[in-house]
């Protein structure tokens, strides 16, 4: 190989250039999985939850229920025997109870918090 051509590949291979590459920052994590199971006459437990996670409610029951907030038009959903439905949990920070329209013995809270 010629010195120029050698000469050539060593300058080709070096980077003077110091300046820093931006990088985009990073995507937040999405929402964990939330699931409200109905077994029973009965609510799952349910962790603490972040703001708009997607809540998912499956009904092994063989007759209707729903999840009906006790803060009137916050949420209520209804799921039929046997089915599964999905809603959006509410961005408001706090406790939120929540109990069966058709069961009204029936009683459940989720805690909403911010990611940490």
């Amino acid at each position: 190989m010629s010195g120029i051509a050698v000469l050539a590949l060593i300058t080709a291979c070096d980077s003077s250039d110091d300046t820093p590459i931006a990088l985009p920052p990073p995507e937040p994590a999405p929402n964990p999985a939330v699931t409200i199971t109905i077994d029973d006459l009965t609510y799952s437990d349910l962790p603490t939850i972040t703001p708009g996670a997607v809540v998912t409610v499956v009904n092994h029951d063989q007759v209707r229920h729903s999840v009906t907030s006790r803060r009137p038009g916050l949420f209520d959903k209804q799921v039929e025997a046997g089915q599964t439905i999905t809603f959006k949990a509410p961005v408001e920070i706090g406790s939120h109870p929540f109990y069966c329209r058709y069961h009204a013995f029936m009683e459940g809270w989720f805690s909403i918090r911010q990611r940490q």
